[in-house]
C-alpha cells in the first residue's frame, strides 16, 4: 500500500493551497482515529473470543464477519458456489479476523474523507488492496504491494497522514479526470483548460436517456463545485434529472448549481458546458498542480470583479447563497398530482386523476424531513405555489399553481437558487386586493391595459390577457408571466416608453420612493381619459397630488397587514387623467 507522499515543487505547492485546497476536505479528527483503533482492539478479542467457545449464544454479534470473510470471495460468489458447508471452515478465523481489518480500513478512509475525493484509480487500487486475501491460493508476503497492513493506531496514523499528505495530488488527479471526461482531450492540447467550453459526445441515446458514464463525468464536476461553494453534495439522480431537464429544452442554455456552469443539450445527442469565470480559475488551478507548463497564468488567476447586473453568463456574478442541494434534490423529483379515487370500474380499485397545474412530492420522497419540506415550501411559494390539502384525502398534499410549473420547477431545481426574488423587492398582490383594484378601474371592451413590474401577474391575471401587456425586469417572473400566456416585456418599466394605454394597474416597489417614480412615469404612458389604478403605501395620499397635478384622484380606506409575513398597510389610488 502506497502512503508516502510524492515531492512536490514549492510553486505547485502554493497554487493548489488556500482556497482551493483547504476547503475541500473535510478536517481530520485524529481523537476520532483512536477511538476507531481501540473499537477494533476490541473486536478483535471478541472474534477470538467467538473463535474459542463457537457454541454459544453470544457470537451473533460478529457473527457476519466470518459470514462476509468466508462466505464469498472476490467475485461475490456466495458459499454454495464454494461449497462451503464445513462448520469449521465457515468459521476459519484468519477470514474473519481479515475482513475486520478490511472493514476497520474502509470505515477509516471514509471517515476522514479521503476515499470519496480519491480519483478513481486511486479508490481501486484501494479496493484491490483490501480485497487481496480473498484470492484463491493468496500467500501473504508473495506480492508485499498487495498486502493489507495491520489494523493499529500507528499503522492507522501514520497512512493517514501519508495519504493527507498527497490530497492535493488526488485531488488534482480527480479533476484532471472531469475535464478529460467532458472534453475528451488532454489539458495540454486545451491550454485554456475549464475555460474553454467542452463538448460532450453521446450524452443521450436515440431514445433520450442519458448514458450513465457521462452523466457520472457531469456528477463528478458538481460534487467538486460543491465543495468549492461549502454546498451539501448533490444526489446522483439530481443531476439525471438536471440533464433530461436540459434536453427537454434542446438548443437552450441551462444555468446550474448557483450559476456555476451550465449545459445546452442538443437533438443528436451531444451537450456544450461551460463553466463560469469564478468557478473555472479555481479548476484550473488544480490542473495546474499536475500540468504547471500547460495552463497559462492569465487561466489561473481569479477574473475581475463584476457587475452585479452583468447579463451574460461569464458577467454574471457567482450566486453565493443558493438553496441546499437536498432541497434541489426534492425539486427535481417533483411531479404531476394525481388525486386516487375509488374506480367505478371492475378492473381496478382506484383510478388516479391528474389534477391540473398540481406537483407534488412523489410518494417515495415523502419520508424526508419536515424542515427539508419546509424549505422547498418556501420555494414552491416564491414561485407562485400555494399548498393545498387533497379534498379526497386530507392527508395528501401538494402545490396548486395557476400554470403549468412543472418545467419552470426543474429548472430552478438545476439552478440552485431563486433569482431575482429578493433583488427587486418582490411582494405578490392579495387575490382580494387585486380584485378590488380592477373591480374599481371598470375595464371595458375597448381597454389597453398594462401591469408594470408585473412579478407573477397577480393583477394581469385579472385583465383581459388579448389587450394588456406585462412588463417586468425578473427573467424568472418573465418565463412565469409567459407560461400563463400573457403579452411580455422583459426590462425596466421606468425606462420603457413604447405605447400608450386607457388603463395602467401596478403594484410598485415601495423602497427609497420608488413607487413615486413608476406612478409619475406611469402618467406619461397613459391616453387622455385614462385611469391609474395602484397599490400604494399609507403616504401616499399625502404626496400623489404633487405627483400627478393633471389628474382626478380618489382614494380607498386602509388596507391592514396587507401582505403575507409583513405588517404593512397599503391603499388603493383611482386616478383619472383629466
Amino acid at each position: 500500500m502506497h502512503t508516502q507522499p510524492h515531492d512536490f515543487s514549492h510553486d505547485a505547492q502554493h497554487i493548489i493551497a488556500g482556497d482551493v485546497l483547504d476547503q475541500f476536505y473535510a478536517p481530520v479528527q485524529f481523537d476520532a482515529l483512536t477511538l476507531l483503533a481501540s473499537e477494533h482492539i476490541r473486536l478483535r478479542e471478541r472474534i477470538i473470543e467467538v473463535h474459542g467457545i463457537i457454541t454459544q449464544e453470544n457470537v451473533s454479534g460478529v457473527m457476519g464477519f466470518f459470514f462476509k470473510g468466508n462466505g464469498s470471495d472476490k467475485y461475490g460468489h456466495n458459499a454454495s458456489l464454494r461449497h462451503l458447508n464445513s462448520f469449521t471452515e465457515i468459521f476459519n478465523l484468519e477470514g474473519a479476523l481479515n475482513e475486520l481489518t478490511a472493514n476497520f480500513w474502509d470505515r477509516a478512509l471514509r471517515q476522514t474523507d479521503l476515499m470519496e475525493y480519491m480519483p478513481q484509480a486511486r479508490r481501486s487500487q484501494w479496493t484491490e488492496t483490501l480485497n487481496a486475501w480473498r484470492e484463491h491460493g493468496y500467500q501473504r508476503g508473495k506480492n508485499p504491494e498487495m498486502d493489507m497492513p495491520e489494523f493499529n493506531l500507528d499503522n492507522l496514523r501514520a497512512t493517514v497522514q501519508g495519504l493527507l499528505a498527497r490530497r492535493a495530488e488526488f485531488l488534482a488527479e480527480r479533476v484532471d479526470g472531469i475535464f478529460r471526461g467532458l472534453s475528451k482531450q488532454h489539458v495540454t492540447n486545451v491550454p485554456e483548460g475549464f475555460s474553454k467550453r467542452m463538448i460532450m459526445s453521446g450524452v443521450f441515446n436515440e431514445w433520450g436517456s442519458t448514458d450513465h458514464e457521462r452523466e457520472g463525468v457531469v456528477h463528478d464536476l458538481r460534487l467538486v463545485i460543491a465543495k468549492f461553494m461549502g454546498r451539501d453534495d448533490p444526489s446522483r439522480a439530481s443531476t439525471g434529472q438536471l440533464l433530461k431537464t436540459a434536453r427537454a429544452s434542446r438548443g437552450e442554455w441551462l444555468e446550474a448549481d448557483g450559476g456555476a456552469f451550465r449545459v445546452r443539450a442538443y437533438q443528436v445527442g451531444t451537450a456544450h458546458l461551460e463553466v463560469h469565470p469564478d468557478m473555472a480559475y479555481r479548476l484550473n488551478s488544480v490542473l495546474a498542480y499536475l500540468h504547471p507548463a500547460a495552463i497559462p497564468e492569465s487561466f489561473r488567476k481569479r477574473p475581475a470583479k463584476v457587475k452585479a447586473n452583468g447579463k451574460t453568463f461569464a458577467s454574471k456574478p457567482l450566486f453565493e447563497r443558493p438553496f441546499s442541494n437536498a432541497v434541489g434534490a426534492v425539486l427535481a423529483t417533483l411531479s404531476q398530482y394525481n388525486k386516487i379515487v375509488k374506480s367505478e370500474s371492475f378492473r381496478r380499485d382506484y383510478d388516479h386523476i391528474p389534477v391540473r397545474n398540481a406537483v407534488a412530492v412523489p410518494f417515495y420522497e415523502r419520508d424526508r424531513s419536515k424542515h427539508l419540506i419546509a424549505e422547498v415550501d418556501t420555494v414552491m411559494q416564491a414561485l407562485g405555489g400555494v399548498l393545498t390539502n387533497c379534498t379526497v384525502n386530507q392527508r395528501s398534499q401538494y402545490w396548486q399553481f395557476d400554470f403549468d410549473a412543472l418545467d419552470l420547477i426543474h429548472e430552478v431545481a438545476a439552478l440552485g437558487y431563486i433569482p431575482d426574488h429578493k433583488s427587486h423587492q418582490f411582494y405578490p398582490t392579495p387575490v382580494t386586493v387585486a380584485e378590488r383594484l380592477i373591480d374599481w378601474l371598470d375595464i371595458g371592451l375597448l381597454d389597453t391595459c398594462c401591469e408594470p413590474q408585473a412579478g407573477q401577474g397577480g393583477i394581469a391575471d385579472l385583465m383581459p390577457k388579448d389587450r394588456t401587456r406585462c412588463i417586468e425586469i425578473s427573467p424568472l417572473h418573465c418565463d412565469i408571466l409567459r407560461r400563463k400566456g400573457h403579452n411580455v416585456i422583459e426590462g425596466d418599466f421606468l425606462t420603457w416608453n413604447s405605447g400608450k394605454f386607457s388603463v395602467i394597474a401596478m403594484n410598485p416597489p415601495y423602497s427609497e420612493g420608488r413607487w413615486q417614480a413608476h406612478l409619475q412615469h406611469a402618467s406619461t404612458l397613459l391616453e387622455d381619459g385614462g385611469r391609474i389604478g395602484a397599490v400604494l403605501p399609507m403616504s401616499a395620499r399625502r404626496h400623489a397630488v404633487d405627483l400627478l397635478p393633471a389628474f382626478d384622484l380618489e382614494f380607498s380606506e386602509p388596507i391592514e397587514n396587507a401582505f403575507s409575513g409583513t405588517s404593512i398597510s397599503v391603499l388603493l389610488l383611482k386616478a383619472t387623467k383629466r
